[in-house]
């Protein structure tokens, strides 16, 4: 064995009482950094030292090793080496060597086992005795030869930061200077996220803020994902048959999309005002139909993969581009509106669509999006033969809950969310007796679909 990973845990924290377990967008604090090292395959043994037994079961059932820390290294004026050393001459006790010992710190979650195996890499090519990972910093400190002259940031010289993920060093050197960090020394610089630390109540706030979007992505928590299909969107408007077995054609489509959009056409249409002219773009056009009730005022943009639906939707908008939505497919800060209906569920890396337009929005620009709720009353109650999962290249599913997380995780303020419904030809004795016979298609009801009203921030 090489490399053993040490995480000291004191259960007597003064600023912020249990601060080590506390939760931390769903997860203990100390779950960040066990489960960094239990991915992180260089790294031989994880050992978790703490003089608390509720912290030492639950270290243990997230797959951690546990020393119990003694009372005389165990006190507010204690250094980690201390707790360091006590694991080496235990672990020697038992005839365990190691060559290398990783410090890890509970209240700097943003570790990564990629980060430590570069660390365990630049350690070894620079034959060091000890590692720090620092992040930049571009600020000015009061006793700056250049706080009088401040210079502008991108020329500034950076002065380095030092972070809390971890720190390696030679366990020899460790024994012979009691000091975690021994000279020569190597430096490992790190993302700008990592020099997050929580010392207090408000670190506490920003380092949840920061991890909540990070965990959904890694879980998959903003989306469930259905495996992509081959699709040719000119065959996609052709006719076919709906969840009803009715024949319908999407490029000839005309006053049922209408009306369906007739909120969202009001809406977007009492954003003009006093003469002026905006940008708006219909992302994912169709034939047109829709952005031909825009009011006149506003500059017209379409974007639609299908040349065919692109060729009827050109007629009410001028500017069409037949492309995919990609970072530089517009300027950034461009659009004043952004419409787009019924085309995040086609969308394979929904999140990147997101992002992108939000990137081509201006600052409090409006985005109106309308995609299916997939955990609807009918999802939920029909299951497979819920209707929205007719269509196979539905591959992107959202629930109300979960797009209005993604929206406001990606600059993004949510004024409103719409089930249009009540108001459609859909809302009918028919369709309300359809919700008895769970054997057969769900019906057209609330909530199948949804309509987020939002704001760029």
């Amino acid at each position: 064995m090489k490399n053993i990973a040490v995480l000291p845990l004191r259960a007597g924290s003064q600023r912020i009482i249990n601060k080590n377990i506390k939760l931390v967008d769903g997860k203990p604090l100390l779950y960040y950094q066990i489960n960094c090292a239990l991915n992180t395959p260089e790294i031989d043994k994880l050992v978790v030292i703490t003089d608390s037994l509720e912290y030492s079961d639950l270290a243990k059932t997230l797959g951690a090793e546990v020393i119990i820390r003694p009372a005389e290294i165990s006190g507010p004026d204690s250094k980690s080496e201390a707790s360091l050393i006590y694991v080496i001459n235990e672990l020697k006790k038992k005839g365990e060597t190691y060559e290398n010992i990783i410090l890890l710190q509970a209240t700097s979650p943003f570790n990564k086992p990629e980060y430590i195996k570069e660390g365990i890499k630049l350690l070894e090519l620079e034959k060091s005795n000890s590692l720090v990972t620092y992040t930049e910093f571009l600020g000015f400190l009061l006793d700056d030869n250049d706080i009088l002259d401040r210079p502008m940031t991108q020329v500034k010289n950076s002065r380095y930061l030092e972070t809390g993920c971890f720190w390696i060093t030679k366990v020899k050197e460790l024994l012979n200077n009691n000091n975690r960090i021994c000279s020569p020394i190597s430096y490992l610089k790190l993302p700008e996220e990592a020099k997050y630390e929580i010392d207090s109540e408000d670190d506490l706030l920003v380092v949840e803020a920061l991890l909540k979007k990070k965990s959904k992505l890694e879980e998959g928590r903003y989306f469930k994902k259905i495996k992509p299909i081959p699709v040719n969107y000119d065959d996609y408007f052709l006719t076919k048959e709906d969840p009803d077995g009715v024949q319908k054609n999407f490029l000839k489509e005309s006053s049922t999309r209408i009306d369906l959009c007739k909120n969202e056409i009001k809406y977007i249409n009492s954003l003009i005002k006093n003469g002026n002219t905006k940008n708006i773009i219909d992302i994912g056009c169709g034939n047109g139909l829709v952005s031909s009730k825009f009011d006149e005022r506003y500059i017209k943009y379409g974007l639609e993969v299908s040349k065919l639906a692109a060729k009827a939707a050109s007629q009410y908008i001028p500017n069409i581009n037949i492309n995919t939505l990609g970072s530089d497919s517009y300027p950034n800060e461009f659009f004043d509106v952004v419409f787009s209906y019924h085309v995040l569920e086609h969308i394979e890396d929904p999140i990147s669509f997101i992002e992108n337009i939000c990137l081509m929005m201006k600052t409090h620009g409006k985005l109106v999006i309308g995609t299916p709720n997939f955990d609807c009353a009918m999802a939920r109650r029909f299951g497979k033969n819920f209707r929205m999962l007719h269509d196979k290249t539905h591959i992107s599913l959202f629930s109300d809950f979960s797009l209005k997380d993604l929206l406001e995780d990606s600059g993004f303020q949510v004024d409103k969310i719409d089930y249009p419904f009540f108001e459609t030809e859909y809302f009918n004795k028919n369709n309300i007796d359809r919700i008895f016979d769970i054997s057969q298609v769900s019906p057209p009801f609330y909530g199948n679909f949804m309509t987020i009203y939002a704001t760029k921030k």
